[in-house]
């Protein structure tokens, strides 16, 4: 090879490499391995081969993160649905926003209390105190409305106190301050990883049927670029997918690319075996495809929305169901979400470490 041919190649290398996407990615709670995949995705690779670029920022619950992804300041975000459903409501400002993967498909919200509580249902936690992350958090709609069903009303007859998560959250029900947290199932098996006995209440089937947090995108970015929406999707499906093969080189993956979420501590054997027991308390809801069913990664079941409008309603967090459910989300995405060899993911699995 000539010097000037290898020089071209080397230069239309180099663009090449420089070419990659940069997508903001947006939380509602702190970045943690459950969570995570998006960094396994790094480590294996995934983001390289599809050219983005993943830059995330933690934002304090779904009310604060849409109106950045409405203006246009983060890529994608990683909320609740009910605040969008409820921006569809008569008089409310309508958010230009779709969702566009499913990623938890089965509500990971929880109720907890001290194993030695009195309160044995959630009846029970009439004229008590509830710790919530934040009052901004996606959860608190579906909270409210399930407690209307069951003829109680949030700041008449219980109240929900803003706790925050991790250690505040934890100190404030050992201490008496809350008499149940309502956080996501991850936080209560934290709580019990270190030594805290728990008792959940047991919700309403129909709550605990419907999917929680998505991908969530602009109307624009999804016309303007969908392959960019695309890639990030698969690069997703792929780490989620290689996860639940190697859990426990998962988590080392995600510490690997960011040490600062490996907790402390001198027992590593006891920290891996903590960190995987949270991975596996989530794991469940990301896998929870029709049964009999090939996985679609991302992809919302015919009615999903349908039912989480209904419940919405029923506990009056909305006042009509007439929402054009298109206007919600699109599976549009998916067929090219889910092009990738399962066999292949499943193989670099084992690269894990």
């Amino acid at each position: 090879m000539s010097a000037r041919i290898l020089l071209l190649a080397l230069g239309l290398w180099c663009a090449a490499a420089g070419a990659q996407q940069k997508i903001t990615f947006g939380l509602v709670s702190p970045l943690t391995v459950v969570n995570g995949q998006l960094l396994v995705a790094k480590y294996l690779g995934y983001l390289a081969e599809e050219g983005i670029e993943v830059e995330t920022i933690v934002f304090n619950g779904s009310a604060v993160l849409l109106p950045q992804i409405v203006a246009k300041r983060v890529t994608v975000g990683f909320p609740n649905p009910d605040p969008l459903v409820i921006s569809r409501q008569p008089g409310k400002d309508p958010l230009p926003l779709k969702f566009i993967y499913n990623v938890i498909r089965e509500n990971v919200w929880e109720f907890a209390v001290l194993a030695g509580s009195p309160v044995k249902t959630l009846a029970d936690l009439k004229g008590r105190k509830i710790g919530v992350g934040a009052l901004t958090f996606g959860n608190i709609p579906l909270t409210r409305a399930m407690f209307k069903e069951m003829g109680l009303e949030v700041g008449r007859d219980l109240e929900l106190v803003p706790t925050g998560l991790g250690a505040p959250a934890f100190l404030a029900l050992k201490d008496g301050r809350v008499d149940a947290l309502n956080l996501f199932e991850t936080m209560h098996t934290q709580l019990e990883t270190q030594g805290t006995a728990l008792r959940r209440l047991k919700m309403p089937q129909k709550y605990l049927d419907l999917f929680s947090n998505g991908i969530i995108a602009h109307e624009d970015t999804i016309r303007s670029n969908p392959k960019l929406l695309a890639a990030f999707g698969r690069a997703l499906a792929k780490a989620t997918l290689a996860c639940n093969v190697n859990r426990p080189g998962c988590v080392k993956a995600a510490w690997k690319e960011d040490p600062s979420l490996k907790p402390p501590g001198a027992n590593e054997a006891k920290i891996l075996a903590d960190s995987v027991a949270l991975l596996n308390a989530r794991y469940d809801k990301y896998l929870a495809f029709p049964k009999g069913e090939a996985p679609r990664w991302g992809e919302y079941p015919a009615g999903a929305w349908k039912n989480m409008v209904q419940v919405m309603a029923d506990g009056g967090q909305i006042q009509t169901t007439a929402i054009d459910l298109n206007s919600l989300y699109t599976n549009a995405l998916v067929p090219a979400m889910n092009n990738f060899d399962p066999a292949a993911v499943l193989a670099d699995a084992k690269k894990l470490p």
